[in-house]
């Protein structure tokens, strides 16, 4: 007999010997159905609900959560397509209280009948939403045990839905609380979304038309987004792979009608606003957007407290007042109209406009955290924006949103200038309604503006004296400079090589370069802004081109275009190094020059 063969052979043997072992411990008692291993959700057997099972992950995806009490506690609420008021949603999207099986003597017929399954090492998600166990009645959105409905502060929009948030996470395992960014979640923890739009069906009409759900699984390999739409008859929820374009209709009370197109992401499209530094993290489930308080049993407590006590989070300060919160921005009593606009660009655009996000190269800071006015866009010029500029020269012109390139992008649909550039179809009116009140009453800072408007003339004193030794930890290490630049044998590539710039140029020449990098851009160092057919948008210097191929390096990564792919190109006079004007304080600029000018030495080769 041949060696394939007879592998093939042995294994219908053992096959054939491990169903009868089985099934004589299915006679004789030993093995329950119940105690048998579950199917995972690529196939391979999965332990039983009582032992200790590799759990699944959870998502961060930006929503309205409802109270995480008992159905007794309420209606959940969620945001209205406008953004302003809250609407009731179904009691049944409202959490119980956890009850872990090694916690208490419950009865077997108290047990879910559908245990929590996520494989945590599966290449394809399961392609089911049911297959999960995530609710043990897809009907009416029970959760299941450790699956908790939650609230947050503030919301993205997500083309006016309704949206209810719930969490996973393991039995005996806790997220870890962070105070800047999202928690830290174990491996097997959920996240989950439930998107609703209003629909004029009246069976609909108190909760909305369930439309997808999408899930944030935290696998061995980091976060995994997986959306799965709800079929018709609303009793479970397919994978989709490719993501879905569907035609929204429904009627406002005062007749108003809403008809526009969503787009449900792909498995790829989610990482666009999910990954950070090319891992991918959640959104929203921060300690500012979950520190408020809920209502369990009749009785408010914080929401993060709650979490803790539940066996959810561990490492909450015990001082609860130096915990950060972020306002309610649809709320007008919650904060003031500066405080709301700030939350709005929090939740709906920092995810990729923060020191370590996709966006980090524009130097636009968009985070709550982010306290100088010109690193969240007062008077930031563009950097490399293409299209998105609209012509404007700043990002924010403080009493004039009409000349702010801000307000031009949130409030535009058009691809390759949008902002959020996907997640949304339509405008958030009401969000863009108040950011133009912010900028229309923000009070102009002569500084700001004279170092915006006259960066040669505020700066002229730093064109004598400074620190070389000061002047080379700013370049190294305060900004960071060598991520483009390349000096002697280390560097990047990005921007041109420094190695002997105090040699060829003047004190003069590398002030203008710091403070008005666009005036005068190095040949072969042109920004590329490339629109590709799917509608993303790459901007950086070529690295290298032929006639298939197109490579274009930001401070962050390359990232390689075939030629075919492209749907517009065009090269901007915006240089890809951000201002530094306003970010940098005289006597740093007078440093930073004093270091450049010892740089005499041949370019490396």
């Amino acid at each position: 007999m041949c060696p394939v063969c007879f592998r093939f052979l042995c294994c219908i043997c053992r096959l054939m010997k491990a169903s009868v072992v089985v099934g004589l411990l299915v006679m004789s008692g030993c093995g329950s159905p119940a105690d048998s291993p579950t199917p995972s959700v690529d196939g391979r057997a999965e332990p039983a609900s009582g032992a200790a099972a590799d759990p699944a992950v959870e998502p961060g995806f930006s929503a309205a959560g409802a109270n995480p009490g008992s159905a007794a506690d309420g209606a959940n609420r969620a945001r209205s397509p406008a953004g302003g008021d809250e609407r009731p949603l179904d009691a049944s999207a409202v959490s119980s209280s956890p009850n872990a099986v090694s916690d208490s003597a419950e009865s077997e017929a108290d047990r879910p009948a559908v245990p929590v399954t996520v494989d945590v090492r599966a290449r394809r998600p399961a392609m089911k939403l049911s297959d999960y166990g995530l609710f043990t009645d897809l009907q009416t959105l029970t959760p299941n045990d450790r699956v908790f409905a939650y609230r947050m502060n503030s919301l993205s929009y997500l083309d006016g839905a309704r949206q209810e948030n719930f969490v996973y996470v393991p039995a005996g395992q806790t997220a870890v609380f962070a105070d800047d960014g999202p928690f830290e979640f174990p491996v097997g923890s959920v996240l989950i979304q439930n998107v609703r739009f209003p629909s004029d069906d009246p069976k609909h009409a108190a909760t909305g038309r369930l439309h997808e759900t999408r899930l944030l699984i935290h696998q061995t390999r980091g976060w995994r987004a997986v959306p799965y739409i709800w079929n018709a008859e609303g009793t479970d929820a397919d994978r989709s792979v490719i993501g879905e374009k569907t035609d929204i209709r429904w009627t406002d009370a005062d007749g108003s009608v809403h008809r526009f197109r969503f787009i449900t992401p792909n498995m790829n499209e989610c990482r666009r606003c999910h990954v950070n530094e090319d891992v991918m993290y959640p959104i929203g489930v921060t300690a500012a957007n979950l520190n408020t308080d809920i209502e369990i049993d009749g009785t408010t407590v914080s929401q993060l407290d709650y979490w803790q006590e539940q066996g959810l989070l561990s490492g909450v300060p015990a001082d609860r007042d130096a915990i950060p919160r972020l306002p309610d921005w649809t709320d007008a009593t919650s904060a003031t109209v500066e405080q709301r606009a700030r939350a709005w660009l929090d939740v709906n655009c920092s995810h990729c406009h923060n020191p370590r996000g996709a966006a980090s190269t524009t130097g636009l800071d968009l985070t709550w955290e982010q306290k100088e006015p010109v690193r969240y866009g007062v008077y930031k010029p563009p950097v490399a924006a293409g299209r998105g500029s609209q012509g404007l020269k700043f990002s924010i012109l403080p009493q004039k949103p009409d000349e702010s390139f801000l307000v031009r992008r949130i409030e535009s649909t058009e691809i390759g200038v949008m902002m959020p550039p996907q997640g949304r179809s339509t405008v958030d009116r009401a969000g863009v309604e108040l950011i133009r009140r912010w900028i229309a009453q923000m009070p102009i800072d002569e500084a700001l503006a004279e170092a915006a408007l006259n960066p040669m003339k505020a700066y002229r004193d730093a064109m004598h004296g400074g620190d070389p030794k000061i002047g080379e930890r700013i370049f190294h290490q305060g900004q960071k400079c060598m991520t483009c630049h390349r000096v002697g044998d280390r560097g990047g590539t990005v921007g041109p090589n420094l190695s002997d710039v105090g040699r060829r140029t003047t004190r003069e020449y590398l002030l203008e370069s710091i403070v008005v990098p666009s005036a005068k851009i190095v040949k072969g160092y042109e920004t590329q802004v490339v629109i590709l057919q799917d509608g993303r948008v790459v901007t950086g210097t070529v690295q290298l081109e032929d006639e298939y191929e197109l490579v274009i390096a930001d401070s962050q990564k390359e990232t390689r275009i075939q030629k075919n792919e492209i749907e517009e190109r065009e090269v901007s006079d915006v240089s890809t190094m951000p201002v530094l004007a306003s970010v940098l304080s005289v006597d740093d600029v007078r440093h930073l020059i004093a270091y450049l000018q010892t740089l005499r030495s041949d370019p490396a080769k």
